[in-house]
């Protein structure tokens, strides 16, 4: 008899919009054959038909997966209720404006500060969320229940005893914050306060799991400070690479490439910091330089840096033909975990140049395997002397390619995380 599995994320795997679906779907994926799967995510009202049909065709993909969404769509309202919410929405709507007012003159003087994590706490998830994994977990026994992700890890606290506890910890949050932190123009002591309190509130979290499951060595071993090692299971991410068009090495000709998108603070301050500081020192030695920055970006931030040489192409489904004659730039200057965008880049034999936070945790080799850079000046000379040595860009890749295949293929990963579940019988 297969052993079951419950699932909570806090949306859909599909489609494939960032690495954190990429990572789930492909474990689902293999998992679904050898294990009974559930699998509960929220379906928002926004975008709500879009949305839903996306689940559609995962049901149609994963036909021995049982689902549990939360569609959450409104039912019509009582003319009173309706008066009711017509008040809050405009006090609401008053309210956004005022913020949207100070964000604005904040962005302009610390646009890290203003979007950093160390302005929210861990608090419990949506209250309907919180209860319909409830209601699912009172009908039906897991042998594991499995959450995905930081955000939902305070559901732990209504999970059975009977059932094995486990987190899959894509990024260590007080790591990511410190980080933002850091990069502040004034930190205050209060923001120090508020750091510390976010890290005692997410190691209390993780010590209410039977077992926590990192993507890289790195972020164990950090944990390893403040819980057992013998909980936490070192399980990177991947990506099935036999999916992708197999092409010959294409070299670089002057296109670079980032992938990303607006909601993920790490790729909006990464990629600003490479457009204010990186690019006008490209293009003077490369006058044709262009950038291609892939993915869902809001339309102010589209509008502020769109140029010329700067183009928004929007999610791309195949990454193919925007990989030709490229290089992938991943200027990240903030984050924990793995960057997956990295394994795309190289299983699409793509060279790439990174920060030293871009490549943490993973086992890549400056001037081998990859570039890798943290200052403006060191960012914007590797990719000079890279485009123009063809022969250190084919290198590169083969090297990357080979260290991929023997640390970071979808075998290993699957096997390991396959493993990690055999050990939980």
């Amino acid at each position: 008899m297969k052993r079951s599995i419950l699932i909570i994320t806090p949306r859909s795997p599909y489609p494939l919009f960032s690495g954190g679906e990429h990572a789930q779907f492909h474990f689902i994926e293999v998992m679904r054959t050898l294990m009974d799967v559930s699998l509960c995510f929220e379906i928002n009202r926004s975008d709500y038909n879009s949305n839903y049909d996306d689940f559609l065709r995962l049901k149609e993909i994963w036909k021995e997966v049982t689902f549990f969404p939360l569609i959450n769509i409104e039912e019509p309202k009582l003319l009173v209720r309706s008066y009711r919410r017509i008040k809050c929405k405009v006090l609401q709507i008053k309210q956004a404006l005022f913020k949207l007012v100070a964000n604005r003159k904040s962005e302009s003087t610390d646009p890290v500060r203003n979007q950093s994590l160390v302005n929210q706490t861990f608090l419990l998830y949506k209250a309907d969320f919180v209860n319909h994994v409830a209601g699912i977990i009172k009908k039906t026994h897991y042998d594991i229940i499995q959450i995905d992700f930081i955000s939902l890890a305070p559901i732990v606290y209504i999970l059975p005893a009977k059932s094995v506890k486990v987190l899959v910890h894509h990024e260590l949050r007080h790591i990511r914050i410190k980080r933002e932190v850091d990069l502040f123009e004034n930190i205050e002591a209060f923001d120090n306060c508020r750091l510390e309190a976010i890290k005692d509130q997410e190691i209390s979290l993780l010590k209410r799991f039977d077992k926590i499951i990192t993507l890289t060595e790195k972020d164990k071993s950090i944990l390893s400070e403040y819980i057992s090692s013998e909980k936490i299971y070192v399980s990177p991410a991947t990506i099935k690479s036999d999916l992708i068009q197999k092409e010959n090495y294409s070299s670089f000709r002057n296109k670079l490439v980032f992938i990303g998108s607006s909601i993920h603070l790490p790729n909006k301050d990464g990629i600003k910091w490479f457009i204010n500081y990186v690019m006008p020192i490209l293009e003077k030695e490369i006058p044709d330089i262009h950038l291609d920055i892939l993915g869902s970006w809001d339309k102010r931030f589209i509008n502020e840096n769109k140029r010329r040489n700067i183009k928004f192409p929007g999610y791309i489904d195949d990454l193919t033909s925007a990989f030709q004659s490229s290089l992938l730039i991943v200027p990240l200057r903030i984050g924990s975990g793995m960057r997956l965008k990295i394994v795309e880049a190289i299983n699409h034999k793509v060279p790439f140049i990174t920060t030293s936070i871009g490549a943490e945790g993973l086992d890549f080799e400056n001037d081998l395997d990859c570039l890798i850079a943290d200052t403006p000046e060191s960012f914007a000379n590797g990719i000079v002397s890279l485009s123009n040595d063809s022969s250190r860009q084919h290198e590169m890749v083969d090297h990357a390619s080979a260290r991929l295949k023997e640390k970071y293929s979808f075998e290993a990963a699957i096997k390991k995380r396959l493993d990690f579940y055999k050990e939980l019988a």
